[in-house]
């Protein structure tokens, strides 16, 4: 029997965004074949994962990630363009994924980046795979910017987080979006810092696209987590983000 094709999409999120792995390994489990992949920033990053059949030895990478870990991926400075400059995360991510022209890989690929200057999506279907994702994921005042040919890209879910206008369709396919970020109420009670404020207001404005977007291009299948159960930056409980990003993918999935 032939498989459903999907056009699949990836929603930024931070450490959230290491569910998509889960979800990809149970869209697969259940048959589907993914014909293309688009992303903003953690989602751009785990479709180049899949895309160059390198997802299983970036899941081991990820969940062998610990606080120390972390710390020393972080590659810490104080400059005028952000906190971490990314390097060493880049680097290692190198080892384990090749970085190749975007249209060499065996399937359809688009990354998101945000350019700053001209205030416009930046969608990057060619080119160096590493120089996409890079743009992708350079969270405003986190990682330093890309700065090239007189661009400055940052972030791709400052401006889609949720990129379905960007999907790469092909004729039979569905169309599946995965949102990390959703208003979904998991009962945790939320304590109020600066940062959490910070983030919280974000999480709204983010929300409010993705709201926008989902109603405008209606994803055939749309899988949901709550923007509550994990923090942006709490890559070190990746085992625990992959099983949920597969439980969310299977309580959907059940009822398609």
């Amino acid at each position: 029997m032939e498989k459903q094709k999907i056009s699949l999409v990836l929603s930024m999120g931070g450490a959230r965004g290491i569910a998509h792995i889960g979800v990809i390994e149970t869209l697969l489990e259940y048959g589907y074949e993914i014909a293309s992949i688009t992303g903003s920033s953690m989602g751009a990053m785990v479709g180049a994962m899949y895309a160059t059949g390198r997802m299983t030895e970036c899941k081991e990478w990820l969940c062998s990630w610990d606080k120390r870990k972390m710390f020393q991926l972080a590659d810490l400075t104080l400059s005028r363009d952000g906190l971490v400059k990314g390097d060493r995360f880049i680097r290692e991510l190198k080892q384990i994924v090749p970085d190749v022209p975007i249209e060499n890989l065996p399937l359809p690929y688009a990354a998101l980046a945000t350019d700053i200057v001209s205030e416009q999506e930046v969608k990057f279907t060619s080119g160096s795979l590493f120089n996409a994702i890079r743009a992708s994921i350079s969270i405003p005042m986190v990682f330093r910017p890309v700065r090239t040919e007189g661009r400055i890209l940052v972030d791709g879910g400052l401006l889609n987080p949720l990129p379905l206008r960007h999907a790469i369709r092909t004729s039979g396919d569905l169309l599946v979006a995965v949102d990390v970020n959703a208003p979904i109420d998991n009962g945790k009670r939320r304590r109020m810092n600066p940062y959490k404020l910070l983030a919280e207001s974000s999480r709204l404005m983010m929300q409010q696209i993705t709201r926008y977007d989902i109603e405008r291009f209606k994803p055939d299948i749309l899988i949901r987590m709550s923007a509550h159960d994990y923090d942006m930056m709490e890559f070190h409980h990746a085992r625990r983000i992959i099983q949920s990003g597969a439980e969310a993918a299977r309580k959907t999935l059940d009822q398609q």
